[in-house]
This record gives structure tokens, sequence and C-alpha cells, in this order.
């Protein structure tokens, strides 16, 4: 027995209603509140009160249904937007972090589609770090998050990825996301390091002496230093508009210089990086969908 449990309960400052017709205990606060207004939109929340428990009083100040899963901070936050939705309060709650997840655990857990509906728009609306959004998305299903939290996780450096970011990932997370950057660090290295982009060798071949000096100088100097940037690197799809909108090299004539661009967007060499990427995110999908 918790030291809640040993404590005697007492009631909730606010959310003890007079006409209420069915007590909770969260920790160790006891809230009288509407069962009418709980089940309303909660099927399963319904189903659960309705299965006898062998007490009469069940439900009373007496013997108040506990909710394990549920603190008293929750519940408060939960009874403050439901007294807000029913009129019961004028006052809407705060757009916080802190609420809007509180609604979304209890509305997650006792299945309620409307309030999870809104505690997601609510929390869209907010700048929430992305391995945050991937917590909540793992913790209450949220599975339109996961592509743009991934898309924004794989350009941040691990180094400084903090104890909580790591935490927020998960171990397994974190292991398919630092395994999908080396491959694509190694995949950026081998494009940076070849002008030809291998798949377009015969086409390069094919180019004057001029052309061919002129390309490599252009790759070399311009396309690689942006790929291979420290701080800001170029993603490698966007490789091809660098190209097109760079002036011309010097010594390259415009022919062969779209021979070469015809040729990487024929060959799709420079998608492998989202592609990576998409693989991540059908993993990441697949594991929070087993746990």
């Amino acid at each position: 027995m918790d030291a809640d449990q040993r404590l005697a309960p007492h009631r909730h400052s606010e959310f003890w209603f007079g006409d209420g017709n069915i007590v909770f205990r969260a920790s160790n606060t006891l809230f009288c509140v509407h069962r009418g207004v709980l089940v309303r939109h909660s099927p399963a929340l319904e189903a659960i009160l309705a299965m006898p428990s062998g007490y009469d009083t069940d439900g009373t100040e007496q013997l108040p249904i506990v909710l394990h899963q549920i603190s008293e901070e929750d519940f408060t936050y939960f009874t403050y937007f439901l007294s807000w939705v029913y009129h019961i309060s004028s006052v809407p709650p705060p757009p916080e972090e802190q609420l809007l997840v509180t609604i979304l655990k209890v509305s997650h857990l006792w299945m309620i589609s409307n309030s999870t509906k809104f505690a997601i728009d609510g929390l869209e609306n907010l700048t929430l770090q992305p391995t945050r959004r991937l917590e909540l998305a793992q913790l209450y299903s949220i599975p339109q998050w996961i592509a743009p939290a991934i898309h924004e996780i794989i350009p941040m450096s691990l180094v400084n990825t903090t104890n909580t970011e790591a935490a927020q990932m998960g171990f397994k997370v974190y292991i398919i996301i630092a395994w999908a950057k080396e491959v694509i660090e190694r995949e950026r290295q081998g494009i940076s390091c070849l002008p030809t982009l291998t798949p377009c060798f015969t086409i390069f071949q094919l180019l004057s002496f001029r052309c061919k000096e002129a390309w490599s100088g252009f790759w070399w100097k311009k396309v690689a230093h942006a790929i291979l940037h420290p701080t800001n690197p170029l993603p490698l799809t966007q490789t091809l508009q660098l190209i097109i909108e760079a002036p011309l090299p010097d010594g390259m004539n415009v022919a062969c210089r779209q021979a070469m661009i015809d040729a990487m967007i024929e060959l799709d060499g420079l998608e492998v990086e989202e592609r990576i990427i998409e693989g991540v995110i059908r993993a990441v999908t697949l594991h929070f969908s087993s746990l």
C-alpha cells in the first residue's frame, strides 16, 4: 500500500460538485462529478462503470472508484476541461502543453475521440521538439506525427542529443535513427567524392576534355562543398536545383551541362537519402504498432 492509500482521502477543493453522482479517487483526492458527462462520449468508460463490482456503495465517498493510472493532477486538468466543454465553467483551458497532454492521456485511456482530437489539434499549434512529438505519437497512437518528426530528427546531431531527447525517442528508435544517419552520411560522402555520380559515368566519358575538367572543378568547389557542409548540409534532393541555378561553369558549354543534368534526372541517384528516411519512418511505425 503506497503513502496515498494510507492517508485519509480529501475532497477536491473545486471539483466536488454537490449534484455530482459518482466519486473517483485520484491519488489521495476525491472528485464528485457527473457520470453522464463522463460517459457521454466514452463507450469504454460506460462499459467499465456498468460492470458489477459486488458493492452497493461503489462510486460513493465511502467507496470511490480508484483511478490507478491517473494522478490527482491529471484528473484535475481533465475535469477542468470537461467543465468548460459542458459550460459548467466559462473559463477555457489555456493552450499549454501539460494540460493538453493530460487531456490526451485520459482521453486515450478512456477512448474519448472528440477530446482526443481537441488535444491533438491544440498540441499541433504548439512548438514541440520533434523527439517529444515522436514520444507522444507512440504513447497515444498518433501515426500522422511520425513522418514529420523523423524528417526533423534525421538532420539533428546525435552528439548534441540530450538525455531527455534520447529517452523520448526510446532505445529502439534511437538505434534505427543512428543507423540511418550512418548510412546517409556514407552515401553523401560517396556522392560528394564522385563528380560523375558513378551511374552517369558513361555520359561523362562522352564529354570533351575541357567540359570534363570544368564539371569536375564545379562539382568539387560548389556541389561537394554544399553537401558536406558541417552545420548546414545540402539535402541530396536539392542538389539538382543547386546545379541548375548555378552559373555555367567556366570552360563548359550548355549542351554538356544539360547532358549531365539529364543523366542525373533519369538515373534518380539523388533520391537515396529520401528513400532511407522513408525506410526509417516505416520501421518506426512498425515498432510503435508492435508495442
